[in-house]
């Protein structure tokens, strides 16, 4: 009985090694592929600065601002998406990076959006002051 548990957990754990050590990650994939998945972290990273010009003009509407920026910069991290599925990057970890580029960048996007607010508020607040 104890071989037939010991052989089942050793299949088992064997298995999971196994998958694990077929696991590819962006470390993995050619130079050339990791240049193209740079390029598209890059242009993600500078299409969401592009806007911010916008946030601190007057009458502007930030939230529509930022709905702008990230439906702009959304197919930035299409093209970041296919080049890792194309070089075979594990879904999970292709998921899990392209989530968590699109979180910190709302979370960024959100912070210079409550700046603006607040900038836009003290502003307004000191030009009531002054009459």
């Amino acid at each position: 009985m104890n071989k037939v548990v010991l052989l089942v957990a050793s299949a088992v754990l064997s298995t999971s090694v196994m998958a694990e050590s077929n696991l590819i990650t962006p470390a993995d994939i050619s130079q050339e592929a990791q240049t193209d998945m740079y390029s598209a972290i890059t242009d993600y990273n500078k299409c969401m600065m592009q806007n911010r010009l916008e946030y601190h003009q007057k009458g502007a509407q930030v939230a529509n601002v930022a709905d702008k920026t990230l439906q702009a910069c959304e197919p930035h991290l299409d093209t970041l998406d296919e080049v890792l599925a194309a070089n075979n990057v594990d879904d999970g970890l292709r998921q899990n990076m392209v989530k968590k580029m699109r979180s910190r960048a709302a979370t960024k996007l959100m912070s210079a959006v409550m700046q603006s607010m607040a900038g836009q508020a003290a502003a307004a607040a000191n030009a009531q002051v002054a009459q």
